[in-house]
């Protein structure tokens, strides 16, 4: 085609009309899956971000789910709309974006029947102008992968063991905001912990602290050796960052804008190779042995249970990322040598999956 009709016809060409665009966070939805348990549900935690280009307010009013097998069949449905007394669309946060904003719906429909062989997750999003009546209606397909090459896992600590909060989809961990512009601003292009978990040692009642826990000592976690979830190379850490006492938890605005990281206060990043890696916060100041480049096997002590960063309970931070920078995004992560308590299966060699709310011992 001559140049100059091409250019004619690109002109000529009706623009995109403006409206509700939707973009998958991650970009790989990774599925979820209890490797001890038979037809285990699986999770998907990813997000969907929202931009409005429009000249006006859109509110969401519905989300319709369609799940395909593997040779491409329906085979699950889900709806959240407005439908009845208390509907579910009212559950949604973020269900109104602004003319030229973006927010964040985070997936509602994220735990699946375990013998689904999932193939594609068709989401389809019904957004309204501020009449009530439907304008948009935007459809995403997700493709969810099971990731691979992921190591076996030694939890970081070890004795009676509460993940605090985990990942699942009412923790902090989870909904990490990613359309947000304060996170944008300090380089966050990923949640890195996606999966991430806090893990706090605790008595047989399940308490964390002796007496009311007035002072870092009084935390069973308190100075707790820290180890190496599994073999790798050290390629980042933190060793330097104070440690807060107890009540005192806040990061200055201008110290987590200058350096990201320091939400993590003591750290250190292994790598696992494979583009596996983990990363185990809030360390004591100075317990840190390592140094980049150092060799590490699993089980090795890194470091010491500390309170440094951004933190509000005395914990050990854990998470499995994609990459060595706070910017990565988080992998699923699965642990050997732990049991649940209250249940007769003694500690193993199979992996499991934890979450927030477990209360595990670990060996």
């Amino acid at each position: 085609m001559p140049a100059p009709l091409a250019l004619l016809l690109l002109l000529q060409a009706p623009s995109p009309r403006p409206g509700i665009v939707v973009a998958v966070a991650p970009a790989r939805v990774w599925i979820e899956q209890d490797p001890s348990l038979p037809n285990a549900p699986q999770y998907l935690n990813f997000d969907l971000i929202i931009t409005n280009s429009a000249a006006g307010p859109r509110t969401l009013s519905a989300i319709r789910l369609t799940a395909t097998d593997r040779s491409g069949v329906s085979a699950w449905q889900r709806y959240c709309d407005g439908s009845g007394l208390s509907p579910c669309i009212a559950t949604v946060p973020g269900r109104e974006i602004a003319a030229g904003k973006s927010g964040i719906i985070y997936n509602p429909f994220h735990t699946l029947p375990g013998d689904l062989a999932l193939g594609a997750l068709t989401y389809e999003l019904l957004y309204a102008d501020s009449s009530g009546t439907v304008i948009d209606t935007v459809r995403t397909t997700v493709n969810p992968e099971r990731p691979r090459d992921l190591p076996p896992l030694l939890l970081p600590l070890t004795g009676r063991i509460l993940v605090f909060d985990g990942h699942d989809a009412l923790s902090h961990h989870r909904r990490w905001d990613l359309s947000h512009p304060v996170i944008r601003a300090v380089g966050f292009t990923g949640n890195s912990g996606r999966y991430a978990y806090d893990l706090s040692i605790v008595d047989s009642a399940g308490k964390m602290f002796r007496g009311e826990g007035k002072e870092n000592a009084d935390w069973y976690s308190w100075e707790r050796p820290v180890r190496a979830p599994a073999a790798g190379n050290v390629v980042a850490f933190a060793n330097d960052e104070p440690d807060w006492a107890v009540g005192r938890t806040s990061l200055p605005d201008s110290v987590i804008f200058a350096r990201p990281i320091a939400l993590y206060g003591n750290y250190v990043v292994i790598d696992h190779g494979h583009g596996v890696f983990s990363m185990v916060a809030h360390l004591r100041q100075g317990s840190v042995p390592l140094h980049v480049g150092d060799r590490v096997v699993a089980g090795q002590v890194i470091g010491k249970v500390g309170y440094s960063g951004s933190v509000f309970t005395i914990h050990t931070h854990y998470q499995l990322q994609d990459g060595p920078r706070y910017s990565a995004e988080g992998l699923p992560s699965y642990f050997t040598g732990v049991k649940r308590v209250g249940t007769t299966a003694a500690a193993g060699r199979t992996a499991i999956r934890i979450d927030s709310g477990d209360l595990i011992e670990s060996r």
